[in-house]
């Protein structure tokens, strides 16, 4: 596997990690359920994608970082619930065009470029419909 290739995925990994360990987090301190129930979706889409680039990694001949990200720690110092909603947010958008450096690093075709594809996808996804869907529910509890 190309070494700068190799970074990027493993930036991406440390990053997922790092919105696993936010998003436990969070979860544990919001009261509605609507909204755990949303973040619990974008958790298990997180921990998938941390799975997915180990195993991109491992299989491509490279060596998976075993660190995390800083993310968890920047959200974990934010007071309220809607600062910590938004740092989320900003965290899809990030972690897309990371997701797009990579996936320019990847081969043209086969599996990296496939995960890539996906994972940037499902991040561009999530940041439209996680504005929409926490701009609701917390205009509920207002």
């Amino acid at each position: 596997m190309d070494a700068q290739l190799e970074q990027a995925l493993n930036l991406l990994l440390e990053s997922e990690r790092a919105g696993v360990i936010a998003l436990d987090a969070l979860i544990a301190d919001v009261k509605q359920d609507e909204l755990k129930k949303f973040l619990s979706g974008s958790r298990a889409m997180e921990q998938r994608n941390a799975e997915e680039l180990e195993t991109l990694i491992r299989n491509n001949d490279g060596k998976p970082s075993t660190a995390v990200g800083p993310f968890a720690r920047k959200a974990a110092a934010l007071g309220s619930i809607r600062d910590r909603l938004n740092l989320m947010s900003r965290g899809q958008e990030w972690a897309a065009r990371k997701t797009e450096v990579a996936l320019a690093l990847a081969p043209a075709d086969g599996p990296i470029h496939d995960c890539l594809t996906a994972m940037a996808n499902r991040h561009r996804a999530e940041v439209e419909w996680g504005r929409a869907e926490v701009i609701r529910l917390t205009n509920l509890s207002s």
